[in-house]
């Protein structure tokens, strides 16, 4: 069945709308240190027609640079630029999680929101609070002692303005 050139046209944007979000989950659930490596991933999850080159436009349009991560290898991450923070909205917005594994509170939260959420913190100090460090979507709180670390999760929980 041949499809109308403009129904084809509209079926290759929506297409092209659903590899540019399954590219961005995927960026944002792994780590890629070659267009390849994501290419040979999306062949997987079924987009079978798929080029280096495509993999590289859907790059460019999703915003993605590649910067080191913590072992110094360089990884494909999505820019601050390309999940801005909304205007107008609350903190506790910008969270998806927080939990702790009874030595360490970790804050985890949309791409480019760690540093602000740090800041946040470090800026309005409380006693149970000994230290923050931030990367790019996940902030790791250290509390002053691990004994306390419910009341410390509480502290910062309100502090962000997140139910209890």
């Amino acid at each position: 069945m041949d499809l109308h050139p403009i129904t084809a046209m509209m079926t290759d944007v929506e297409d092209n709308d659903d590899i540019l979000r399954v590219c961005k989950r995927l960026l944002q659930q792994q780590s890629f240190s070659t267009q390849d490596d994501i290419r040979h991933h999306l062949i997987d999850m079924g987009y079978t027609d798929i080029s280096q080159s495509t993999v590289s436009r859907l790059l460019s349009r999703l915003g993605v640079a590649k910067t080191p991560n913590v072992y110094g290898k360089k990884v494909y991450c999505l820019t601050v630029e390309n999940e801005p923070v909304r205007i107008g909205s609350s903190i506790s917005s910008q969270i998806e999680y927080i939990t702790h594994n009874q030595m360490v509170i970790v804050i985890k939260t949309h791409p480019g929101g760690a540093q602000l959420i740090a800041r946040l913190l470090d800026t309005q100090p409380h006693h149970e609070i000994l230290g923050t460090i931030a990367g790019i979507d996940t902030v790791m709180i250290a509390p002053r002692d691990i004994s306390h670390i419910d009341q410390c999760e509480s502290i910062i929980r309100s502090r962000l303005g997140l139910s209890l």
